[in-house]
């Protein structure tokens, strides 16, 4: 049967490959890249996942070494001058003693290294997460910027489109070269939209392949769509499984329990440690008389005992060890309500977003490209300023960006959370997008 800490350890370690094996159905891409094959590269390649395992097997050695008896001393003495003894000289002596701390102490100690790998195991599944949450994070970030460029794309088409209507009407006297110049000064500064877009997918591109543990400059496909994520659980259930499960948070219970049993070996230090030894010693016949025992080689059992009588410092260490009760405590009440402030931070920058996504594309884009209909019906009926046409145009791309970073921080929102609850939170699902070589 599996000890309960290690039961412990073994379900903390699990959790974040859980998160991994549920979102199998990520798929943002084509099928060839998917949000699932990013993690799984994550786990396996990310340095600091690695660092924090092998620190984890590094703990689990540990257990093996605590609470192991001390070696048993074997002493060899030669006598240079023969003791003489009415049984014969004594010639040198041969002996062999084992220490033995107090009853139970053997035990603690191996129950305080235990704590120690559970703790650094609550440690490893906090990785884990926080390593899935900047992947997740950073391909959210990298699909923003595959929908802006083509949001923009979209933008220039649109630009060139009227930049033909108004010489159309300019060469028939309809418009002024205001208009083709007001519509080519927009062309110009979507463009370099364009370009500054462009720039912005070195860096990103750069970030994951740093988390999957890949070459700075290998080649990864943009998404041009971003994940499509709503919270299938609500809030109080959040908080609870943050509560629950946060790997952070049963770092700190261990920590509380490991500094009570911190007290308890410190109390047993007013109790004496035993030390047992045999010993014979080498004896040569009698040269005078014939003793019955001439020769016979004696043979010792001894028995040591320290003496705990100076208790202050012992009162001293378990004072110590009392005071690193309290601390953990706190410790683990500020994880408590770190937690809760940052589940609720997310979830308010979720609901957020769900109202910025509504307010965007049930209310203001709707609109928005009627008003575009309008103004370029307007603008080649002459009914239209060149003005109103632009200010149009210019509001349908805002807003369509502005639509794109909401989804995006919805995204960013539940992730955040995973990784706080330590849950898969939400349906990921995507729509089907071209993918642009970067």
């Amino acid at each position: 049967m599996i000890p309960i800490e290690k039961m412990k350890k073994i379900q903390i370690v699990s959790l974040a490959l859980i998160l991994v094996f549920v979102t199998a159905g990520f798929s943002l891409a084509d099928g060839s890249v998917t949000l699932s094959s990013y993690l799984e590269q994550a786990l396996e390649g990310n340095d600091t996942l690695l660092q924090a395992r092998a620190e984890f097997r590094a703990s689990t050695e540990k257990v093996r070494q605590a609470g192991v008896l001390p070696d048993p001393k074997l002493a060899v003495n030669y006598y240079l001058v023969p003791v003489e003894t009415r049984t014969g000289p004594q010639n040198g002596s041969v002996s062999l003693s084992q220490s033995f701390p107090w009853f139970n102490k053997r035990s603690l100690l191996r129950e305080l290294s235990d704590y120690d790998a559970t703790i650094v195991g609550a440690r490893l599944a906090a990785v884990e997460l926080d390593v899935a949450r900047q992947v997740k994070e950073a391909y959210i970030e990298y699909g923003f910027l595959g929908r802006s460029q083509q949001t923009v794309a979209d933008n220039l088409e649109l630009l060139r489109y009227l930049e033909g209507v108004a010489r159309s009407r300019y060469a028939g006297g309809k418009a002024t070269y205001f208009d083709v110049l007001k519509i080519q000064i927009e062309l110009s500064k979507s463009e370099e939209q364009g370009h500054s877009l462009a720039d912005q997918a070195g860096p990103l591109r750069i970030n994951i392949n740093n988390l999957l543990g890949s070459e700075s400059e290998r080649s990864r496909a943009m998404p041009s769509t971003l994940p499509h994520v709503v919270l299938v659980r609500d809030e109080e259930e959040i908080l609870s499984l943050g509560l629950t499960n946060a790997p952070l948070l049963h770092e700190a219970q261990q920590r509380v329990a490991q500094a009570r049993k911190g007290k308890e070996l410190a109390e047993k230090d007013f109790y004496p440690d035993f030390n047992v030894s045999l010993k014979t010693i080498f004896t040569g016949s009698a040269e005078f008389g014939s003793p019955s025992d001439s020769g016979r080689d004696p043979i010792i059992a001894g028995l040591t005992v320290n003496l705990p009588i100076f208790r202050d410092s012992r009162h001293g260490r378990v004072a110590e060890k009392e005071a690193v009760i309290s601390s953990t405590q706190s410790s683990q009440q500020q994880q408590i309500r770190k937690l809760t402030i940052e589940i609720e931070k997310e979830l308010y920058a979720y609901r957020e977003a769900q109202r910025r996504i509504a307010l965007y594309r049930d209310d203001l884009l709707p609109k928005v490209k009627q008003q575009l209909e309008v103004a370029i019906n307007g603008f080649q009926s002459g009914q239209s300023s060149i003005l109103e046409l632009i200010d149009a145009e210019k509001n349908l791309l805002d807003f369509k960006l502005a639509e794109g970073r909401a989804v995006a921080d919805r995204a960013l929102a539940v992730a955040r959370l995973e990784s706080r609850t330590g849950m898969t939170l939400a349906d990921w699902e995507s729509e089907v997008s071209e993918m642009k070589n970067k």
